[in-house]
Parts: structure tokens; sequence; C-alpha cells
């Protein structure tokens, strides 16, 4: 019997497709960002704001250092990583509506951390430094961006560390830890790791022990 023949797709519902896609990717690399730039500073001011005093959780915080710069800065993978981790696995696409024509399939999400990773090879590769040959090597330009500085700027001291430095492995740096956090929250969330945790844990909580 002969098998039957695809319905080709026509072109404009392909074109849709490439468009849904692409906007889906964009706006989970916008998310990615959002995260670092945004999100994890203001989960930061508003655990040492709101939370912890509510909760008289001991913050060891330098007088003057507010909001907790310091402490966001020595901190910086896991604050911005684990926010991106929760986001990227929770996939914001499926809570658009349809008619937004916005591709809702994860498999685009795994990919949001591609344009953060890139901006940060070629701001690595773009990276002079000071005039010295030690400066100007490739490991000087991984630590620049990868060695995150401690201390945060302030008004009352502007010479606290390199200002330019903690501008750009805030914006830099921190969504590309973002990104491959999101991804993989995204790659988690496409294969259910969480419920497949949860089914795993209850399944094992509600065995019953062999009968003697």
């Amino acid at each position: 019997m002969a098998s039957p023949v695809p319905t080709p797709v026509p072109n404009a519902a392909r074109s849709r497709s490439v468009f849904g896609y692409a906007v889906a990717f964009f706006l989970h690399t916008a998310v990615v960002y959002g995260c670092a730039i945004r999100l994890s500073p203001w989960l930061v001011y508003h655990w040492f704001g709101w939370v912890a005093p509510i909760l008289h959780v001991s913050v060891n915080v330098p007088a003057g250092d507010w909001p907790p710069g310091d402490w966001y800065l020595q901190h910086l993978e896991l604050a911005t990583i684990v926010p991106a981790l929760i986001v990227g696995y929770i996939n914001v696409t499926r809570l658009l509506p349809s008619s937004f024509g916005v591709a809702r399939s994860a498999s685009v999400a795994i990919w949001a951390g591609v344009i953060p990773a890139v901006v940060l090879i070629c701001k690595m590769m773009l990276y002079e430094g000071h005039s010295s040959v030690l400066y100007s090597s490739p490991t000087a330009a991984i630590a620049y961006f990868l060695d995150i500085q401690k201390r945060m700027p302030t008004r009352t001291n502007l010479f606290a560390s390199d200002a330019v430095r903690v501008v750009a492995q805030m914006t830099v740096t921190a969504p590309f830890y973002s990104g491959v956090a999101y991804s993989l929250g995204a790659l988690a969330s496409r294969y259910g790791l969480a419920t497949k945790l949860f089914l795993f844990e209850r399944h094992n909580g509600s065995s019953t022990p062999p009968e003697s």
C-alpha cells in the first residue's frame, strides 16, 4: 500500500513559524538580560531591606553599604544563576496566549544564553587593558570579566574598585551566568525534571516495608 503523500506546508504558515521562533528567541534573550541586570539586584535589595528584617535574620553589611552592593558582587554567581534557573524552568513563553504568535516550545529557550555568551567572547577579544604586555594577554581579559570585584563604588568611596570594570561585570558577565542558568532551566523544563524528581521522591516515600 502506497504511503500517503505529505501535505506541503504553505509558505505563509512556514513564515509565521519562523517569525514565532525568532520572536521567542529574542524574548528569551531579553528575559535573560532582565534577570541579570534587573531581577537579581532587585531580589538582593529586597532581601536585605524587607525579608531579612521580618525574619529577624542577621545580616553582615558594612555601614554605608546600602543597597548591599558588596554582598551582591561577592555573590554575583549565586545571585544571577539561581533566579535565572527558576525563570528558565518556568519558560515565560508558555504563559503567553497563542494569539501572540510566539513559539512556546522549550527548545527555543535552551538557546537563550547564546547572545550573552557571544557578547562576553567579543568583549574579551576586544579587551586591550593597559599598555603592559601582561595586561594585554588573553588571561588578563578573562580575569577582567570573570574575576569579580569585591567592592562596589559608592558616593562616599568612588575609588573602592574599578567602576568601569564593575559595570562590565554587571552588564556582560552577569548576563552570561544568567544565560547559562536560564538555558539549563529550560532544558530541565523540557524533560520535566522537577516532575520526575517529585514523582520519584513520592514513590520512595510511599513504599511500604516488606512483610515479614
